[in-house]
């Protein structure tokens, strides 16, 4: 301090707790069957923030119905359910491949879930091998370092005359970052024929996106809901005024609420997303957020994939700005010193520890055993857990007359 200084302030920052914006998310829509907009050209990835812009690019309700298909419903879903949201669009043609939805991704690489709307009833004829192709899609990125959390499909399932029983069974695919939808607003299938075989692919981005990582696409109510529905205890689905999603139907027209208790058992089971309602509250909601996999699998359903693929995007940013760099050892012993191996482990504690400020994870652990040699084909060997959050899938009170409480 100088001479006559005092009294120093020293301003600091992060104390009033704001984050960059994060991406979580960030989702694209691809519908298939499309051709070009006014201002969008097929097979090209445009990010929009708002309904206006996708109707401002000639995405509009006319632009559906003329091309006997649904892009601008599921644009307007996803902001009707997160008006926050980012979207990111694809008017794909028959030339979609692939290999060009992994280039969009990289191009765009804020994006973390998909959504894949077929714009057709005609049944995929291999629908395992159908979704083992994206599930490539998703593992090869990965081997690029670039995490996509899920890839939402509608379902293959159209004739009222298939029981759930003889529905496929999605648990048995390994697939573990695809979810089928399997459910539709009535009131959209009534509009025209055409749209008779769709799934909700854009209400479903929607609500993961207001959603954070670790929430379940069935959860009854959000942690950080749109400015329109603060204070109130649910986040549906459905909005009267709007008259959307006052009931849920499977895809080949079934009613929800007409299937039996074994029945939606059974849906669930095999790992389907539908939509429902619980007895005495108003509202719509989604099922539960099961991916293509055993259920027994660590990434069985939506949040898993979401929460294990943030931390280690974290994980991987944290520690990049160590790579080829010097790395002391103990002279004696000739393992990693003992400060190396704190400031490493520290690395990753930070990145992890915003989780858990967020309430995202429960807690996380990493370490780094001495006893290493890194060479050029010998990576360190960073060991990170994290402990996920449980889920509510069921309640269970036990209440009781009684004369007395004491």
């Amino acid at each position: 301090m100088g001479q006559f200084d005092g009294v120093t302030v020293n301003q600091l920052n992060g104390g009033l707790g704001r984050r960059n914006p994060s991406s979580d998310g960030v989702m694209l829509l691809v519908a298939m069957g499309a051709v070009a907009a006014t201002g969008l050209a097929v097979n090209t990835a445009t990010k929009l923030l708002s309904l206006q812009n996708a109707e401002d690019l000639g995405i509009d309700a006319s632009y559906d119905d003329t091309n006997d298909i649904l892009a601008h419903y599921h644009i307007d879903e996803f902001f009707r359910l997160n008006p926050d949201g980012t979207l990111y669009v694809v008017l794909a043609n028959a030339s979609f491949t692939n290999t060009l939805l992994k280039t969009a991704i990289r191009t765009n690489s804020d994006i973390r879930c998909v959504g894949v709307a077929r714009n057709s009833a005609v049944a995929v004829e291999d629908f395992s091998a159908y979704i083992g192709g994206y599930q490539n899609a998703v593992d090869e990125l990965k081997l690029e370092h670039v995490f996509v959390d899920a890839i939402l499909l509608e379902g293959n399932e159209f004739s009222g005359a298939t029981t759930v029983g003889d529905y496929d069974d999605m648990r048995l695919e390994d697939a573990p970052n695809i979810s089928v939808i399997a459910v539709q607003d009535p009131a959209i299938r009534a509009l025209k024929a055409e749209y008779a075989g769709h799934a909700a692919i854009g209400s479903a981005l929607g609500m993961l996106s207001v959603r954070g990582v670790n929430e379940q696409l069935g959860s009854v109510n959000v942690n950080n809901k749109p400015a329109f529905a603060k204070g109130d205890s649910t986040y549906p689905l459905t909005n009267t005024g709007r008259g959307r999603w006052l009931s849920a139907v499977l895809q080949n027209g079934v009613l929800v609420s007409s299937l039996s208790g074994t029945e939606k058992t059974a849906l669930t089971a095999k790992g389907y997303v539908f939509a429902g309602s619980y007895a005495g509250l108003a509202g719509v909601f989604f099922s539960s957020s099961p991916t293509a996999t055993l259920a027994s699998s660590d990434y069985a359903f939506i949040e898993n994939n979401r929460v294990w693929n943030k931390a280690a995007r974290a994980l991987r940013l944290a520690l990049l700005p160590r790579v080829k760099g010097n790395l002391l050892k103990d002279a004696d012993s000739g393992n990693i010193r003992a400060t190396e191996v704190k400031e490493l482990e520290q690395l990753g504690k930070n990145a992890l520890s915003a989780m858990e400020a967020s309430e995202e994870i429960s807690g996380s652990n990493v370490y780094i055993d001495p006893a290493q040699n890194p060479q050029e084909d010998t990576p360190l060997v960073v060991k990170a857990q994290i402990v996920a959050n449980g889920i509510i899938y069921d309640i269970s009170v036990d209440l009781g007359l009684t004369n007395s409480i004491g």
